[in-house]
């Protein structure tokens, strides 16, 4: 999860610098997010470990996860987000998860 949360940071301040938020603006909005961003990834963990996930609960949490890493400027990762809301295979949201 470590890896995740630091190219995030990284990306939001980048982000969010271009965005027009200024210098002592973002270590407040970052951390939260990270925080916020932290506690997803931890649900999504939850979820995926039940044997059967309702449906309605795991898009639920990819809808947050994808929202968060947008919103902190990480593209890449949410865009992967957004594309396991609609995919079957569970082995491979957990693998993803696993890779970081």
């Amino acid at each position: 999860m470590q890896k995740l949360l630091n190219e995030t940071k990284e990306k939001a301040y980048l982000f969010l610098r271009e965005f027009g938020f200024e210098e002592d603006e973002l270590e407040p909005v970052i951390a939260k997010g990270l925080l916020d961003l932290e506690n997803t990834i931890n649900h999504l963990a939850v979820v995926l470990e039940k044997e059967n996930p309702e449906d309605e609960e795991l898009d639920g949490v990819l809808h947050g996860l994808k929202g968060l890493l947008f919103q902190l400027g990480n593209h890449d990762a949410a865009n992967k987000a957004e594309r396991f809301r609609y995919t079957d295979d569970l082995d491979e949201i957990r693998r993803w998860l696993a890779s970081f």
